[in-house]
C-alpha cells in the first residue's frame, strides 16, 4: 500500500472531512491498529462518543479504487474515521500484522461478484451498441409532444418577461416568473428551465443600469427555444432519425445520456490516457448545486475535454467532491458527450501512473501555434448563439510582455493576445503569472479561457494554467 497525503486528500469527500480524519490522529483516538501480512487492508478501532469504539477498515484490494468501511452513522464516504485511519498509517503509527477478518473477507468475495456482474454488463452495453437499435417511435413522439408544449409556456414567458421591460421587474414579478420557471420542469425541458433561472439570476446582479449579461442570456434563451423547437419537431417528424451530436442541443433541452447511447453513437475512445490540466469548483445557484470543474487533455489526440461534478445543495456533504488530480489517469472507456469545443467526458474507472517529460512534451506540441487561426476557429464557434462563449484552448508561447496595464503575449507569426482576468472570474490570476512567466517562453504552453468583451470589442484570454517544459503550473487553484 502507497498511503500518501496526497492520495488521503483526494479520497475525502471534502477537505473538513480530511481535518477531522487527521484530528483523530492527532487526538490518539485509535487502538488495536493491524494490518494484513499482504499489505492490502488496514484496519483497527477508533473512539467515539459512545461506549463502544466504531470498527474501521480500508481495503487496497484494488489499490487504485480503496474501499473504507466503518459501522459509525456518518453517510460520508470515506468517513472520517476511515480517513484517520489512513493518516494513521501515512504518519508510521504502528499496525500489528495479522490474518485478514472473516467479515473484509465477506465483504471482498461479494464485491468481486459484483466485479464479476459490471464487467458482464460492460460487454452487455458492447454488445446492445452493435445491435440495430429498435426505436419507441410512439414514445419518442409522446415525449416530444410534450417537450414541445413546454417550449410553448416558455416563449410565453420569455415574451412576458421582455414586454414588462428589464427595468419594470419587480419583486412582486419575479416571483410570479419563478413559479412560472418552475412549472417548466414538468415538460422535460430541465435545461431549458435552467436556462430561465439564470436569467433571473442575472437579473438580481443588474448593476447601474448595466443590462449586458441579462441581454447575452435573453438572446441566449430565445436562440434555444427556437433550435429546440426545430429539432424536435424533426424528430417528432422522423423518431428513427440519429440525434444531433455536433452540439450539445439533447442537454441543453434537458436530456440525460446513457454510456450505451454514447457508445452507440461512436462517442467513447478505449484505453485512453488523460492529464488534468486545470481544476476549479464553483456555486452555480441557478441548478441549486455545486459544481467541480476540470479540463484534461487527451495524450492521443490533443483534445481538451471538460469534466463536471454536480454537487445539489441539499445533498453536497454526502456526495464527494472531486479534487485536483497530478497523475496521468488511464482509463479503459473514455465517453464523450456531444459537445462543442470542450465536449464533457466521463470514465467510470482509471488506473494512474506518474506524468512524465515525454507527456509534458506532448501537451505543449498539442498547443496553437498560430493565435490568428485560433481566434478565426473560435469567433467562428462563438457565433453560434448555443455555442459556450468561453471556451477553452491551448497555446504555445514565443514572447511575453507588459503592454500598458496587462500582460501580452505573442506567437512566432507576431500575433498578439492578450492576458487578463475575466471581470467576472472570483479568481484574480493574471499578476501572479506576471511574476512567473519569463519575457521569452519558448518551449511553453498556457492553457487559456476565451473571452470576446461585446462592449469594448477585445478579445482577450483568462489564464488557467501555465505549462513549462518541466512541469503545469495550476494557475486557478
Amino acid at each position: 500500500m502507497n498511503i500518501t497525503t496526497k492520495l488521503i486528500e483526494e479520497l475525502a469527500p471534502n477537505a473538513a472531512a480530511a481535518k477531522n480524519g487527521r484530528d483523530l490522529v492527532s487526538k490518539n483516538k485509535f487502538s488495536n491498529l493491524k494490518k494484513s501480512e499482504d499489505d492490502t487492508v488496514i484496519w483497527g478501532e477508533c473512539a467515539g462518543s459512545g461506549k463502544n469504539p466504531y470498527m474501521c477498515s480500508v481495503d487496497f484490494i484494488d489499490e487504485n479504487n480503496p474501499i473504507s468501511r466503518c459501522n459509525c452513522p456518518s453517510r460520508q464516504f470515506p468517513c472520517k474515521h476511515g480517513l484517520g485511519l489512513m493518516y494513521a498509517y501515512e504518519k508510521g503509527l504502528t499496525f500489528n500484522s495479522s490474518d485478514i477478518p472473516e467479515d473484509i473477507l465477506s465483504k471482498r468475495e461479494k464485491i468481486e461478484k459484483k466485479q464479476e456482474k459490471k464487467t458482464q454488463e460492460k460487454e452487455t452495453i458492447k454488445e446492445k451498441a452493435e445491435k440495430p437499435k429498435k426505436i419507441n417511435k410512439a414514445a419518442v413522439i409522446k415525449k416530444a409532444e410534450a417537450q414541445l408544449t413546454g417550449i410553448d409556456l416558455a416563449e410565453k414567458l420569455l415574451r412576458n418577461i421582455i414586454q414588462m421591460g428589464l427595468s419594470s421587474v419587480d419583486a412582486q414579478s419575479r416571483r410570479t416568473f419563478s413559479t412560472q420557471i418552475k412549472e417548466l420542469g414538468n415538460y422535460y425541458i430541465n435545461g431549458i428551465q435552467t436556462a430561465f433561472n439564470n436569467l433571473m439570476l442575472e437579473l438580481d446582479d443588474v448593476e447601474n443600469d448595466k443590462y449586458t449579461r441579462v441581454i447575452d442570456q435573453i438572446n441566449f434563451i430565445s436562440a434555444l427555444l427556437k433550435k429546440s423547437k426545430d429539432y424536435l419537431n424533426s424528430r417528432k417528424e422522423n423518431p428513427e432519425a440519429a440525434p444531433e451530436l455536433n452540439s450539445a442541443i439533447e442537454e441543453q433541452i434537458g436530456y440525460v445520456w446513457k454510456l450505451v447511447e454514447l457508445m452507440e453513437n461512436g462517442l467513447w475512445e478505449e484505453n485512453a490516457e488523460i492529464i488534468q490540466l486545470s481544476f476549479n469548483n464553483y456555486d452555480d445557484p441557478a441548478r441549486k448545486e455545486y459544481i467541480d470543474q476540470g479540463y484534461w487533455i487527451n495524450l492521443k489526440t490533443g483534445k481538451i475535454y471538460s469534466t463536471k461534478n454536480y454537487r445539489p445543495y441539499r445533498a453536497a456533504k454526502y456526495i464527494k467532491e472531486d479534487n485536483s488530480i497530478f497523475d496521468v489517469l488511464q482509463t479503459p472507456e473514455l465517453f464523450i458527450y456531444p459537445g462543442d469545443l470542450n465536449p464533457r467526458a466521463r470514465w467510470d474507472s482509471a488506473g494512474r501512473r506518474d506524468v512524465t517529460q515525454n507527456d509534458i512534451t506532448t501537451i505543449i506540441n498539442y498547443a496553437s501555434s498560430n493565435y490568428a487561426d485560433l481566434v478565426k476557429t473560435i469567433k467562428g464557434s462563438i457565433k453560434n448563439p448555443l455555442m459556450d462563449k468561453n471556451p477553452v484552448a491551448l497555446i504555445k508561447l514565443h514572447k511575453s510582455y507588459v503592454n500598458g496595464e496587462h500582460l501580452v503575449v505573442e506567437d512566432e507569426q507576431g500575433n498578439v493576445l492578450t492576458v487578463m482576468d475575466m471581470p467576472y472570474e472570483e479568481m484574480k490570476v493574471e499578476h501572479f503569472l506576471k511574476s512567473v512567466i519569463p519575457s521569452e517562453p519558448k518551449g511553453y504552453a498556457l492553457l487559456v479561457k476565451i473571452n470576446n468583451d461585446v462592449e469594448s470589442g477585445l478579445f482577450s484570454v483568462q489564464p488557467l494554467s501555465l505549462i513549462t517544459p518541466e512541469k503545469i503550473i495550476r494557475l486557478l487553484y
